[in-house]
This record gives structure tokens, C-alpha cells and sequence, in this order.
């Protein structure tokens, strides 16, 4: 009796200390599941506020709006945005720093009276200058500054914040087409991140400018810059 009692005593025994075994195996195993689902949230959260962080500095840059009261030698004139059409295609290579500048010669002599020789030259017909530049092109702008086309411009945003240009009418007027393959540098306004065209109103007169805006928020008329830099009045 006392033997079976015993046996009896043992079966309870190692039951109990199953279960306890089974209990501290299911807590353990609960607290490696929680913990690894915690890293994963973790590091989900430090993405997300990652990409937050990566486009709030995207935007502070390059996602601006366009403010009128932010022009820094806009005087009393009032600005508004316009579109302008352009004499000369350019177009960037892939390496970014190759522009190709395409016209059509009987055009550029037209619109500009320039009163060539346009012998052999045919309507439509496109020919074709290239520019290389040290560094990389980000965007290009065909505008004009002034009343009327002698004010055209070409305006290369360089990678690195500065602006190259051609005064269109100058260089055609004394160099001809061959004078398009070289380029001037606004030296007075940096980190210039996007173009705009616009039209300006002084009084009664009103013409076309080019604003660059910095990353700051900041925008220039370029107007002056260029008038002083290349006389292009």
C-alpha cells in the first residue's frame, strides 16, 4: 500500500514539475517573440522618421513657393509669373555638363533683324552649337529681360548653385551663331535652386525679367545682374 501510495507521490510530482517546465518554455518563448517584434517596430519608426526628416530638407530646398514679397531688389515693382518662347532648342547630354543648342539660322536672322546672308539656307532646317561645361547643368531657362527680344537670354543652373548665361542677341549681333558657344557667370547671387519668368510692372511700364530663387527662399530679379555684367540693355 505504502508502495503504491509513493509511486503515486512521484507521478504528482514529476506532473507538476512538467507543467512548471512547460510554463517557464512558454515565457520564455512569449518574451523572445515580444522582444523581436519590439526591434521590428523599432526600426520601422527610425525609417519612417528617417524618410520624414530626408524630405522636410528635400522641401526646405526645393519644393518652394512662388513669394513675391521674398524678391530682394524688386523695388516697387509687382511681379507675376509668365511663359515665354524660345528661339534656340537646348538640350543636355546625359553627363550633364554637354549642351546642344539647336536653330534654325533663317529664324534667329528674322526675329532678331540681323539682315544675314541666308544663302542656302533652308526654312526648318536646323543647325546646331555645343557648349562643355566643368560642371554639371541641373536646369536650363530660354527667357527674355526687358520689352522686347533683344533681351533674350539663355540660363544654365549649374549643380552647384551659380548661373552661367547667354545674352542671346548680343552674342548673335557680334559673333553670329558661332558666338553660342560661349557663356557668361552671374557672380553675385548663390545657391540658386529654380528659375521663374515673369512679367514686371513699374508704374505705367511693364517687361519680362528672369527670377532665380536660392534655397533660402530668396528671389533676385536677374534683370539688373545681367544688364550690368554683359550691357545687354
Amino acid at each position: 500500500m505504502a508502495k503504491k501510495e509513493k509511486k503515486k507521490g512521484n507521478i504528482g510530482l514529476n506532473i507538476c514539475i512538467g507543467l512548471l517546465l512547460a510554463l517557464f518554455i512558454c515565457i520564455i518563448a512569449f518574451i523572445c517573440v515580444y522582444s523581436a517584434n519590439l526591434k521590428v517596430r523599432s526600426e520601422e519608426s527610425n525609417k519612417t522618421e528617417e524618410i520624414e526628416e530626408n524630405t522636410e530638407s528635400e522641401g526646405q530646398s526645393y519644393s518652394l513657393d512662388f513669394d513675391t514679397s521674398n524678391i530682394k531688389n524688386g523695388g516697387e515693382s509687382s511681379y507675376t509669373l509668365a511663359n515665354y518662347s524660345g528661339t534656340i532648342n537646348v538640350s543636355i547630354d546625359k553627363t550633364g555638363k554637354v549642351a546642344t543648342l539647336s536653330y534654325n539660322k533663317a529664324t534667329l536672322s528674322n526675329t532678331y533683324l540681323l539682315n544675314w546672308d541666308l544663302t542656302g539656307v533652308e526654312e526648318g532646317v536646323l543647325e546646331s552649337q555645343t557648349i562643355t561645361f566643368n560642371n554639371k547643368v541641373n536646369d536650363v531657362l530660354f527667357s527674355g529681360i526687358g520689352q522686347d527680344r533683344t533681351g533674350d537670354v539663355i540660363l544654365f543652373l549649374m549643380e552647384d548653385g551659380t548661373i552661367s548665361y547667354i545674352p542671346v542677341y548680343q552674342t548673335l549681333s557680334t559673333n553670329g551663331v558661332e558666338g553660342l558657344t560661349t557663356y557668361q557667370t552671374i557672380s553675385n547671387v548663390k545657391d540658386v535652386v529654380k528659375f521663374y519668368t515673369a512679367n514686371v510692372t513699374s508704374g505705367t511700364s511693364s517687361s519680362v525679367t528672369v527670377l532665380a530663387q536660392t534655397k533660402d527662399g530668396t528671389l533676385y530679379d536677374l534683370a539688373p545682374m545681367i544688364n550690368n555684367t554683359s550691357n545687354n540693355e
